[in-house]
C-alpha cells in the first residue's frame, strides 16, 4: 500500500535550540532553515534515534529553558604579546607539547537538552497516508460571478424539547426517543478509552469519507455557482483540515495517523463502504487507535438560494463552527450496541470546546444514524463548517479542535 508519512516537530525549546545549532541565529531564523534538514539536525542533536521516514516531536516539558541551555565550548583565554615575549625556549616547547596533546585529546562533550543517554524519550508524531498530490488547476484569487449571497451566521441560544443541556457544558439535539435523563445520566460518565500520550504508536485516526468537499476560497459575502465545492486538491480539502487538526494533536502529545484517501471520486455512491475498509485497515495496522474521526464539512443551503456559514469569533479571528455527529441504534442497524460509548466521548470534546472555546461548537447531533460508527468505540464524526465557510475559517477551526479533542483525551490518559 504507498504510503507517505511526515513527523512533525512540536516547536518545543529542545528541538527549537537544536536547529539553531544548525545555524540559525534566532527562533524565527531556524524556522526558516529548510525543514528536511532542520528537523533532522535537531532530533540527531537531541540523541532521538527514529525508524525511517519518521520525525518525533520532542518531549512536552524541556529539560532546560533558554536561558539555561549549557555552554559547549569555552572561550581561550586571552593572551598579551608581552606575556607571549617572557616564554623561554623550554616553556614555548612545553606549550606546544600541550596543545598538541590538546588537540589529539577533545574535551568530553557538554550536556544538551535531550542528551543521548535517553534514547527512549517519549514523543508525538503525525503519520501521513493516501495523500496523492494533485493541482486542479481553479483559480482562487479571481472574484468570480455573484451567484448568490452568502450569510454569516452563529449558531446558539437554543429552545425547545430536543435541547438537552449537558452537566458539563455545551448542548446535545437530541433527535431520538432516547429520554433527555437517559442521555444525562450518560454525560455524566467518561467512555471506557484509554488514551496514551507521548508515545509514538498513534491513539487517534482521522479519515475522510467525503475527502473532496472543500470551502469558499476566501471570506465573501456572496458565492460563485461555477466555483467547485469539491475537489481532489489536498490543499484545499477536508485533507488541509485534517492535517491541522493532526498537528494539533500532536502538539498537545497525542501521536495521530491521518489517511488521506478518497472515497467520493469517481463515484460518490458507497464511500461509506469504501471508508469502512480504510477504518479496518487502519486497526489492523495500528491496534493502539482509540479514537476515530471522520471528518467533513457540512452545507448549509435555503431555498432562497442563500447559503450560510457558521461561524465564531475566536480571540478576534473567524472560526468555523463546528458540530459532532453520533449515531443511535433502536434495532434498525442492528449493530451499534454500545452507541452510548462514542455519544459520551462526543460530550466530553462539547464539553472540552464549551470551557476553551465558548460559542465554538454547534450542538451535538444525537440521531438514527450510523456513519461506521459501529467499527469501534470512540467513533465520532465532525462537521467543519459548511461549503459557505471560507478555507483559512476552516482551518483555523480545525486547529482550535485539536485543542478541544485534546483536553477531553487528556483526561481518559492512563
Amino acid at each position: 500500500m504507498d504510503r507517505k508519512k511526515i513527523i512533525t516537530a512540536a516547536g518545543t525549546t529542545a528541538a527549537v535550540f537544536a536547529i539553531l545549532a544548525a545555524g540559525g541565529t534566532s527562533p524565527s531564523d531556524a524556522v526558516s532553515v529548510t525543514w528536511g534538514a532542520a528537523r533532522h539536525a535537531a532530533l540527531l542533536t537531541a540523541g532521538i534515534k527514529l525508524p525511517d521516514n519518521t520525525t518525533a516531536f520532542p518531549a512536552r516539558n524541556p529539560i532546560f529553558s533558554e536561558e539555561e541551555q549549557p555552554l559547549t565550548e569555552e572561550s581561550p583565554p586571552e593572551c598579551t604579546e608581552a606575556a607571549e615575549l617572557q616564554l623561554t625556549i623550554e616553556e614555548a616547547e612545553l606549550t606546544a607539547e600541550q596543545t598538541e596533546q590538546t588537540e589529539q585529546t577533545p574535551e568530553p562533550p557538554q550536556p544538551t537538552a535531550v542528551t543521548s543517554e535517553a534514547p527512549s524519550e517519549p514523543y508525538a508524531r503525525v503519520i501521513t497516508q493516501n495523500i496523492a498530490e494533485f493541482d486542479d488547476g481553479v483559480d482562487r484569487t479571481s472574484a468570480g460571478n455573484r451567484s448568490g449571497p452568502i450569510y454569516r451566521k452563529h449558531y446558539g441560544d437554543y429552545v425547545g424539547d430536543d435541547y438537552i443541556d449537558l452537566p458539563g457544558g455545551g448542548v446535545v439535539w437530541n433527535c431520538t426517543s432516547d429520554s433527555a435523563e437517559k442521555l444525562t445520566a450518560a454525560a455524566e460518565s467518561q467512555p471506557d478509552i484509554v488514551v496514551t500520550p507521548d508515545v509514538q504508536e498513534p491513539q487517534v485516526l482521522i479519515v475522510h469519507t467525503h475527502t473532496t468537499e472543500s470551502y469558499e476560497p476566501y471570506q465573501r459575502s456572496y458565492y460563485d455557482a461555477e466555483y467547485p465545492f469539491r475537489t481532489r486538491d489536498p490543499d484545499y480539502n477536508m485533507t488541509r483540515v485534517g492535517d491541522a487538526l493532526a498537528q494539533k494533536l500532536a502538539e498537545h502529545g497525542i501521536s495521530v495517523l491521518h489517511d488521506g484517501t478518497i472515497h467520493d471520486y469517481p463515484a460518490y455512491t458507497g464511500a461509506y463502504d469504501r471508508s469502512e475498509v480504510t477504518i479496518r485497515a487502519a486497526l489492523e495496522e495500528y491496534p493502539s487507535i482509540k479514537v476515530i474521526i471522520d471528518l467533513h464539512r457540512d452545507a448549509i443551503s435555503s431555498a432562497d438560494g442563500s447559503r450560510t456559514a457558521p461561524v465564531a469569533e475566536i480571540n478576534g479571528r473567524n472560526a468555523a463552527q463546528f458540530m459532532v455527529i453520533t449515531g443511535c441504534d433502536d434495532g434498525r442497524f442492528g449493530n451499534m450496541p454500545e452507541y452510548l460509548e462514542n455519544f459520551r466521548l462526543a460530550c466530553m470534546i462539547q464539553s472540552s470546546a464549551e470551557k476553551l472555546y465558548p460559542g465554538l461548537a454547534r450542538p451535538i447531533l444525537f440521531d438514527y444514524r450510523n456513519y461506521n460508527q459501529h467499527i469501534s468505540t470512540g467513533s465520532l464524526l465532525i462537521e467543519v463548517g459548511s461549503h459557505a465557510n471560507s478555507l483559512d475559517e476552516a482551518v483555523y477551526s480545525g486547529e482550535l479542535l485539536g485543542d478541544c479533542m485534546a483536553d477531553a483525551l487528556l483526561k481518559l490518559s492512563e
